[in-house]
């Protein structure tokens, strides 16, 4: 077994990272679980990249318009040390757990029709780069569109948020069952470019 360390921006994020490194990686180990929240984790990630452990990292792609213009921003002329797995999820995290258009309509309890029709990012270059076409960010989507549709009343309430919350107050511990027992990843990569990108990379990879 490889060492291995996680990061990423909460218990979701991170609990996927596992969940891909379980299922296409067992070889791996997670001795360790960092949370890095918002502008932290761009703060940090020159110091995870002068690590000797392997380290894997996930990040939403944001307000940036491509994974490369968020790397070149964050990583600046710094050299990519070959430990370092770092993955841009487009444009959030949850948009991957979406992906499982099927399994994740199953699990909220709604229309699978509900879900964003596919979107090609780069027609002309590269017509596989495709995700969902959320009209704003997945999370928010999720709350906001999809939450409150849910013929489960428990689950509604968990997610959506009360008065001025980001989000609901148990939105993490909500999804974190799905991820690890419901999420089909195989379906999800057919629908999300990143998640596609991003599994190549950690079946690819090999510790330095």
């Amino acid at each position: 077994m490889t060492d291995i360390i996680v990061v990423g921006e909460d218990d979701v994020t991170r609990e996927i990272i596992k969940r891909l490194l379980q299922s296409y990686r067992k070889d791996f180990d997670v001795i360790r679980e960092e949370p890095v929240r918002g502008g932290k984790i761009k703060k940090d990630v020159l110091k995870y990249n002068c690590l000797n452990l392997p380290v894997i990292m996930l990040t939403d792609l944001d307000q940036y318009d491509c994974p490369p213009s968020l790397i070149r921003e964050w990583f600046q002329e710094e050299p990519k040390n070959p430990n370092l797995v770092f993955r841009v999820a487009c444009d959030e995290a949850e948009g991957w757990l979406m992906a499982d258009k099927t399994g994740f309509a199953k699990f909220l309890k709604i229309s699978e029709d509900l879900l964003p029709a596919l979107k090609s990012l780069d027609t002309r270059r590269n017509p596989q780069n495709i995700e969902l076409a959320f009209p704003y960010k997945p999370s928010l989507f999720l709350m906001r569109e999809l939450a409150q549709k849910s013929a489960d009343k428990s689950l509604k309430e968990k997610l959506m948020p009360r008065t001025v919350a980001k989000k609901g107050s148990q939105y993490n511990s909500t999804l974190l069952p799905f991820v690890v027992n419901h999420w089909n990843i195989e379906a999800a990569i057919k629908n999300s470019y990143s998640l596609q990108k991003a599994v190549e990379r950690i079946i690819k990879f090999k510790s330095e």
